[in-house]
């Protein structure tokens, strides 16, 4: 019985490693979509060229910089929460808006 129990602790903390990196994946391209729409939405509505390089620039520092704190967070979180439902719940949430991101930019262009 104890076997097993392990057995499913160590395949749970498998998956909830592979969806962190899936989370991490979807982050870094949530950082290139969301900048893609900045320079989309700047440059329609007639910003310069030259201010919109250098928001940009200080968009995507902000943004890898966020992403760097929640990854951080929340290896941690799952790290300490592997195999409850918070943590799953968690993963959805945070797969979910990535995704979303996606979706929109995908109705924007």
């Amino acid at each position: 019985m104890a076997t097993q129990w392990k057995m499913g602790n160590i395949a749970a903390g498998v998956l909830a490693f592979v969806l962190w990196l899936v989370t991490f994946g979807l982050g870094l391209e949530g950082i290139y979509i969301v900048h893609q729409i900045f320079l989309l939405i700047y440059t329609y509505f007639g910003g310069s060229l030259r201010t919109v390089e250098m928001l940009s620039l200080i968009l995507v520092f902000l943004m890898g910089l966020a992403l760097l704190l929640f990854v951080i967070g929340t290896a941690e979180y799952h790290r300490k929460r592997v195999g409850r439902p918070e943590s799953w719940r968690l993963f959805g949430w945070t797969i979910a808006a990535e995704l979303s991101i996606l979706v929109l930019y995908y109705i924007l262009v």
